[in-house]
């Protein structure tokens, strides 16, 4: 007997531990994965899509090119005094760059195009990291063990049961459900996504799924576009890349070439439901190119490629109802998104949570870090 007994001890203390299970591989997401693994805690980061990054995509600017060539499809920027995107670049070993702003604006009305050069660019001191900014996200998943992290794998449900320290994550895994338990469970997905996509049981409060569904998701309204060129032109020719129109079909255009090499890149964003968003991808480029050229001259008629990308039409994003410009953008999350709920094993992250800069790449970060410290109490 005494002999069992000392096995049964000696078998419960080498049993591996729980892991915390992180839904979602984007920047919130990896951000709270890695301080978790960092602490000595074991981590799982189950990712839908067959790729890490969520809202952050760069795209390789002409077949072949440089990771450091990523083109942003999705988040882009940063700014000086953003200190947790800051310090993460530091601890990652990643250098911003400005984004390049010298120059005169271009400002389109039906009147023509206006040549504004004393006007400061729209982008000034605007920050970018080459590569994109989903360098964040690639660097961040590296940092991870291999194991920790799997893609393609739709969570579908949560299951908190009663009187028992774990969760049961539901997930669909290249058509296959299984399901996976942990200590507890870091959400970092859109809080509209997570109240439409996911099942919770128990149930979450009233209040709780009322403040999911209230808060907009940041980008979900956006479409950007951007056309690559041999060089970035437009700056020999005195204008800064940056423009503005009134007529579309992109509102607001950045220079968004990449920060070495020849090639030159300008993106913009679609005018928030602009009838072309539904027109076939030929009529929208055409449509696009022929903006740059008159903003810009008859160079830009000439694009080596053209990338783009609807984040409304993302359902890994967005849900119906997204592609509507939010009526106001907070300042920062709902205090409910804040705290813990079935008894400490269920945290909250995402750009929206956080009470640093709202939507934002400084406040994804700030949001996973404060979910992983949550945890670790």
């Amino acid at each position: 007997m005494r002999l069992n007994t000392i096995s049964l001890k000696e078998e419960s203390l080498t049993a591996p531990a729980l892991p915390i299970i992180v839904i979602g591989a984007g920047l919130a997401g990896l951000t709270a994965a890695r301080a978790l693994h960092a602490a000595g805690r074991p981590v799982l980061v189950l990712e839908a899509r067959d790729r890490v990054g969520g809202r952050t995509l760069a795209v390789s600017a002409l077949p072949g090119s440089a990771e450091a060539e990523g083109l942003d499809l999705g988040a882009t920027w940063g700014w000086s005094h953003h200190p947790y995107l800051m310090a993460q670049c530091r601890e990652l070993g990643l250098q911003p760059f400005v984004q390049p702003s010298t120059g005169a604006t271009a400002y389109e009305t039906a009147a023509g195009t206006h040549r504004l050069p004393q006007h400061p660019s729209g982008s000034t001191g605007y920050l970018r990291l080459p590569g994109g900014a989903a360098a964040l996200c690639r660097t961040l998943a590296r940092q991870l063990p291999t194991q920790s992290l799997l893609l393609n794998a739709q969570v579908t449900r949560l299951h908190a049961p009663a009187g028992q320290p774990t969760v049961t994550v539901e997930v669909a895994v290249d058509g296959n459900l299984r399901s996976y338990q942990g200590s507890a469970v870091v959400v970092a997905l859109p809080p509209r996504l997570a109240a439409h996509s996911l099942q919770f049981a128990p149930e979450l409060p009233a209040a709780l799924r009322q403040a999911l569904r209230e808060v907009p998701t940041w980008m979900a309204y956006s479409m950007k576009a951007v056309a690559v060129y041999a060089t970035p032109f437009w700056r020999a020719a005195g204008w800064s890349g940056f423009g503005a129109s009134q007529l579309g079909p992109l509102g607001e255009i950045h220079d968004a070439s990449p920060a070495t090499g020849p090639l030159g890149a300008l993106f913009g964003f679609f005018a928030p439901m602009h009838p072309l968003r539904n027109a076939p991808l030929a009529q929208r480029q055409a449509a696009v190119v022929q903006q740059l050229g008159r903003l810009f001259g008859p160079a830009a008629l000439q694009p080596l490629a053209y990338h783009e990308l609807d984040w409304s039409q993302e359902q890994l994003t967005s849900i119906p109802g997204d592609e509507q410009f939010p009526d106001q953008i907070p300042l920062q999350g709902p205090a409910r998104l804040r705290q813990p709920y079935w008894d400490g094993r269920l945290y909250w992250a995402g750009a929206e949570t956080s009470v640093s800069e709202w939507g934002r790449l400084d406040g994804a970060i700030e949001s996973g870090q404060w979910a992983a410290a949550q945890v670790l109490k």
